[in-house]
């Protein structure tokens, strides 16, 4: 069945950069040859059936421009896919940029496109099927005397978190880097993009064989076409809570009418259920995801309890004594707590219906936790706040405490508190839970 959404517009928008003025990247290898054959692809309303725009050899200023120009005043039903061909550039600090046409390597922040702008504009954009890919030659931007092999891995996945995104990267390692002006290591030809379009113009990406391309079935394909071939590359995909399966294109090989229905009738995305796709109890039969579960649960335990200790040694220092319960007690409810939001999260999670990795979860918390730090709005903020592993298990353990201290000076003392305590705190972490799992719930819902 395809979603009600799936009917939204397609729309991409290929950046490609060739030219640089920095001698240091002009000397290089470009990886943007092919940019304009997979414009071409996409917007074929046989294949893709995308709104295509491009940005070709453009400066830093515009190319983040036409980026957030590009992702604004989007429904949630679009399908928004963002290609990204140049170099990529990794400061001292491991953050990541992506080069333009008057990028220096000395001045990445102010010349140069940050990987953390891209994703703050994919989470700000309203679309819940938003697809990145990046085809970039990386390089790591050390200083003189810092071993070039320090960290040789992009950690693409750190940098991206947008809900609804799927990340598609031609190589997650560094292939050079400079020291000084010299160049140590070199950028090869990439031929990603060549067989991501060779498989789209095909058909041959259609894996699965039911007439249409996904995201999945396209990553496959490229990384069955790069793994016999001598260039350093090995294609990645990361997916951040996608609900559905992504559909890229139509399958030029499979059987049908021989004039194409009109591109509105791609869906933009197929529910968990459409066709042969695994039942949603699937991905419980994982192991990836029961190893993800426990390494979870261990993570939000240890968190609570910790955050407890240092709670209660604080509250302790501000003279409450006796109307404290005793630390066994703290130490139980906030472990209890701590798993209890530990299987609240793997039931979300089990509910999508792609392949399991053991830190699907903790990108979940991680992503919840960075709408705590850098909120997109108050109800955000709240809704980020009440699902925060420990802070929501500590917020709640002030809440008991106090309401324990009534319970000591208004019904008998210790034996009040140790009754209101425990009582307090189960019904706020019962109610807490269930107004998380009804709203994850009805965001599903309406991504479906």
């Amino acid at each position: 069945m395809v979603g009600s959404d799936g009917v939204g517009r397609r729309l991409a928008l290929i950046v490609a950069t060739s030219a640089y003025e920095d001698e240091g990247l002009a000397q290089l290898v470009s990886p943007a040859y092919d940019a304009a054959a997979l414009a071409g692809v996409l917007a074929d309303p046989a294949i893709g059936g995308f709104a295509v725009s491009s940005v070709l050899d453009a400066a830093s200023g515009q190319i983040s421009q036409t980026i957030e120009d590009f992702a604004a005043e989007r429904d949630r039903g679009d399908l928004v896919l963002l290609y990204l061909s140049c170099h990529g550039l990794k400061d001292e600090q491991g953050r990541l940029y992506f080069a333009a046409r008057d990028t220096r390597r000395d001045r990445l922040r102010s010349t140069a496109v940050s990987a953390g702008f891209v994703n703050d504009v994919l989470f700000a954009c309203r679309s819940r099927c938003k697809v990145l890919v990046l085809d970039c030659c990386y390089s790591g931007a050390f200083a003189r005397g810092l071993s070039v092999k320090a960290d040789p891995s992009v950690h693409t996945a750190d940098h991206f978190d947008a809900r609804g995104l799927v990340v598609l990267t031609a190589s997650d390692a560094t292939q050079y880097a400079f020291e000084g002006d010299k160049v140590v290591g070199g950028a090869t030809p990439s031929i990603f993009t060549s067989s991501v379009t060779r498989g789209l113009q095909t058909g041959a990406a259609d894996i699965d064989g039911d007439g249409l391309v996904s995201v999945d079935d396209l990553y496959e394909y490229a990384r069955r076409q790069l793994a016999g071939q001598p260039q350093l590359q090995n294609p990645r995909k990361w997916e951040f809570d996608v609900a559905g399966t992504i559909v890229l294109a139509r399958s030029p090989a499979a059987p049908g009418p021989t004039v194409a229905p009109p591109a509105e009738s791609l869906p933009a995305v197929l529910s968990p259920n459409w066709g042969n796709a695994a039942p949603v109890s699937a991905r419980v039969r994982q192991t990836q995801w029961w190893l993800g579960l426990l390494l979870f649960l261990a993570t939000a335990v240890v968190l609570s309890v910790l955050l407890m200790r240092w709670l209660f040694d604080w509250l302790y220092f501000l003279g409450l004594t006796d109307q404290l319960p005793a630390d066994t007690a703290g130490l139980v409810t906030a472990a209890a707590g701590g798993a209890l939001w530990a299987v609240a999260y793997g039931a979300v999670d089990a509910a999508r219906s792609s392949p399991a990795r053991w830190y699907d979860l903790h990108l979940r918390w991680l992503a919840t936790l960075r709408q705590v730090v850098q909120p997109s709005g108050w109800r955000q903020f709240g809704q980020a706040v009440r699902a925060a592993v420990p802070l929501n298990v500590a917020l709640t353990l002030v809440v008991s405490v106090l309401i324990g201290a009534y319970g000591y000076d208004h019904w008998g003392g210790s034996q009040g508190r140790d009754k209101s305590f425990p009582l307090a705190y189960t019904l706020l972490t019962t109610l807490a839970v269930a107004t998380y799992l009804t709203s994850e719930q009805r965001k599903r819902r309406e991504d479906a």
